[in-house]
């Protein structure tokens, strides 16, 4: 609930006025362990406390808000569909974009992580003739799987929904079915992109803590503003470009913005009318089981996760400078060469050459070496011309993106003031 919000800190003894870990015999290196062991016990029996006391006053005083399903994009492989979500009182609100003030906007934030989840519902979701269940944990979260057999198992359009519902409840205003759309991958499919989502397709200011903070909490999805071209750029890599086909590949966006965010994140998608795809994002809970000593290392997992979800696709890599997504793509390149069609790392400040330059140029070198091409981009055209020398896109969509990035600039940039 109210610790969702909170960065998980590391706990490491450090050498006073040097940054790095002092370097410890078995003994101290024990006691260390040890330590940090018992930090996460405590802060995750802390938070379930709080939790606990919480539900227990709603229940007292008042009587508790309707728990509801909040779903998230699902994805089907040839063997099941995955679909996941989570059990809320208190579950995001459909804004007013243009109506909506600062003040407005502050209130949905601290909504969304002041998340009031559910646990132990269960939760049942039916595709044509198969169903599963499962149960939501102590943060509201469930992970389903539906076996991909009979009337699923044959050919299923690019967009599909299953439905969700609660199971076992004797209340009976629970809000109760709802849909869960998922994404198929067709035989077409030519490749699968993964793309990061902070300063690659959204200007979020993620190397500046203030910017990224008054974003976050004084902003909507209407006030956020899109990378230039990233709409038309991202269409043309789907496949989708409403002039030739229907979707064909897929796009799955990690990202480190925590599970809370996933409306802001997905109406942002809409309103910028970029491709809609599974968001993968993190979960900041301080459960034993989630204390994650990595902010951004769990997008290595996720994408290895879909590329075993997806062995005959090759893979597009999307990333910026800003954070660690070079060193992350250049880490799957080593393990799977193979599979990497191409990386693409936006650069966060591209009228000048700066340390992120130097970090993403190592990494260059790197996948070089394993011949798996890795590219340092400046705009949206950049990107689409290093596909074009792949053999990812065509030529005739080239004039298409450079004319959208055109536009893009040339909107009128209001800078957005709470």
């Amino acid at each position: 609930m109210g610790f969702a919000f909170l960065e998980c800190t590391d706990f490491h003894l450090l050498n006073p006025g040097s940054s790095h870990t002092i370097a410890m015999d078995q003994p101290q290196a024990h006691w260390q362990d040890s330590f940090h062991q018992w930090a996460r016990h405590l802060a995750s029996d802390v938070d379930d406390a709080f939790d606990a006391g919480l539900r227990k006053l709603r229940k007292r005083y008042g009587r508790p808000a309707t728990p509801q399903l909040y779903p998230y994009l699902g994805h089907a492989t040839r063997q099941s569909i995955h679909l996941s979500g989570r059990v809320l009182r208190n579950p995001p609100l459909d804004p007013d974009f243009r109506n909506d003030r600062w003040w407005d906007n502050m209130l949905d934030a601290v909504r969304r992580f002041a998340s009031d989840e559910v646990p132990g519902v269960v939760v049942r979701a039916n595709v044509g003739d198969q169903d599963a269940r499962a149960t939501s944990d102590r943060e509201g979260y469930f992970h389903l799987e539906v076996p991909r057999v009979g009337e699923s198992a044959g050919p299923i359009p690019y967009w599909s929904s299953a439905v969700l519902r609660i199971e076992g409840s004797r209340n009976s205003d629970v809000v109760s079915p709802v849909v869960c759309p998922f994404v198929t991958v067709p035989p077409s499919a030519r490749f699968a992109v993964v793309s990061d989502v902070d300063d690659t397709i959204l200007h979020t200011g993620a190397t500046s803590l203030m910017t990224m903070a008054k974003l976050t909490f004084f902003g909507n999805a209407r006030t956020r503003a899109p990378l230039d071209g990233v709409a038309g750029l991202y269409q043309w890599l789907q496949g989708d470009d409403q002039f030739d086909v229907d979707p064909i590949n897929p796009i799955f966006y990690v990202s480190s913005s925590p599970w809370n965010l996933h409306d802001l994140l997905s109406d942002f998608l809409e309103l910028n009318s970029i491709p809609a795809g599974p968001l993968l994002l993190r979960d900041l809970g301080i459960d034993r089981d989630k204390f994650i000593k990595s902010g951004h290392d769990h997008k290595k997992v996720k994408a290895l996760r879909l590329m075993h979800d997806y062995p005959d696709l090759p893979f597009i890599l999307i990333g910026d400078s800003g954070q660690e997504d070079a060193r992350l793509y250049a880490e799957i390149a080593a393990e799977h060469p193979d599979r990497i069609a191409a990386i693409l790392i936006r650069d966060v400040d591209p009228d000048q050459i700066s340390h992120h330059d130097e970090k993403v140029d190592v990494h260059v070198r790197r996948c070089d070496e394993l011949g798996v091409p890795m590219y340092l981009i400046k705009d949206s055209i950049d990107a689409a011309r290093r596909l074009i020398d792949q053999g990812l896109m065509s030529t005739q969509h080239l004039s298409r993106i450079e004319a959208a990035t055109a536009r893009d600039r040339q909107r009128s940039a209001t800078p957005f003031q709470p």
